[in-house]
């Protein structure tokens, strides 16, 4: 294999898919990217055997072949080489990797493809195609509520439920839900599976900023996913299992709703937070006649203020973990948000105003 490309590409290219190499692992072939030639362009492969990322630069094909590469080593040279120079890459008959930019020289030492796995194809005849923003969109408004607690495995990820014709996503962790849905013409078949959050993460670092505002394909077969979009293939094992019936934890009885400002109820909540306890603080809110009193101290801060509130009932005090409060507010995405509640130890529902496709709900904190 004979190639030649510009550092940017290269290094750009690397970083894509990196977010699927092993970290630690008993196959030393894992800590290795697959580059190999296809179709005039460079292929660059990776994967831990729960996700694998396939991506495509531009690059000069003087030859075609393949080798797999150190990772870790390689991106170290990338990092030293400076960007708008031209980078050629040649492989040996030895497999070893013969990269020259300017005057520098590296000679590194690959394996063969066949001892890398394969990774599984991407399932064109199932897909269909979402839009990125609002694919992002909806994956946001969510994973942050996903468990990261290993030992509830069914809860490391998004619910994924597509059923005539609109697409749910939920994420839990036990002490808060996030739900979104949205209307997925282009959705022709129900499917309710967890996808975990890993590939979803890697999905708003790829194109959720920008860099790639067009369609995404999504496939979903017995036990994979896979993202698509014009130069990188995300494919990742599902998680495995039923997920809860989250219907039954939104509130359904509502005896009184308040509407805050979202900014200045997000603004509180973050002060309020500086005064919390590292662990375990909660921050109390006091609904009053008119306003909503936000209290909250620690052995060495305390901190109180009040916002304006469309209440006149009898004065009403519940507790939350501020982080989820924040979480929240910072998702809901209106002016306004209407919050839905009982009694203080009942779940407390959040939503956008004047929108039905949004819901937010927190367990109180006992005070």
């Amino acid at each position: 294999m004979k190639i030649n490309c510009r550092t940017e590409e290269l290094s750009s290219g690397v970083q894509t898919i990196q977010s699927a190499l092993s970290q630690r692992t008993t196959l030393p072939i894992l800590l290795n990217f697959l580059m190999e030639t296809e179709n005039s362009k460079l292929k660059l492969v990776s994967t831990d055997l729960q996700m694998g990322v396939k991506h495509y630069i531009k690059a000069e094909i003087e030859k075609e072949g393949s080798i797999t590469i150190p990772a870790k080593k390689f991106s170290d040279i990338l990092h030293t080489l400076p960007e708008g120079q031209e980078v050629l890459i040649a492989i040996d008959p030895e497999g070893k990797v013969h990269l020259q930019c300017g005057r520098s020289r590296f000679l590194i030492i690959g394996a063969p493809k066949s001892e890398y796995p394969v990774l599984p194809e991407f399932s064109r005849e199932e897909a269909f195609e979402l839009p990125s923003e609002t694919l992002c969109d909806m994956v946001r408004k969510t994973i942050f509520a996903a468990s990261t607690d290993e030992t509830r495995y069914m809860l490391n990820g998004i619910f994924f439920a597509a059923s005539q014709g609109s697409l749910n996503m939920v994420a839990t962790d036990g002490r808060r839900l996030a739900a979104v849905k949205q209307k997925t013409p282009t959705i022709t078949k129900d499917f309710r599976v967890i996808v975990p959050t890993k590939i979803l993460q890697e999905l708003l670092r790829l194109v959720g900023h920008g860099k790639e505002n067009s369609g995404i394909l999504v496939a979903i077969t017995e036990n994979q996913i896979g993202f698509q979009s014009q130069t990188t293939t995300m494919i990742s094992r599902l998680v495995e299992g039923s997920f809860p019936n989250y219907e039954q934890v939104i509130p359904s009885k509502r005896d009184f709703q308040v509407s805050f400002n979202t900014k200045d109820l997000l603004l509180i909540t973050r002060q309020a937070a500086l005064a919390c306890p590292e662990r375990g603080g909660s921050v109390k809110f006091t609904l009053k006649k008119g306003s909503l009193h936000i209290a909250a101290a620690s052995q060495t801060l305390q901190f109180e203020d009040d916002i304006p509130a469309d209440y006149k009932g009898d004065d009403f005090t519940i507790a939350f973990n501020p982080e989820y409060v924040v979480d929240g507010l910072k998702a809901v995405g209106t002016e306004k948000v209407v919050l839905s509640l009982t009694n203080p130890i009942n779940p407390v529902l959040f939503e956008p105003e004047g929108r039905e496709d949004y819901k937010y709900v927190i367990m109180p904190m006992r005070v």
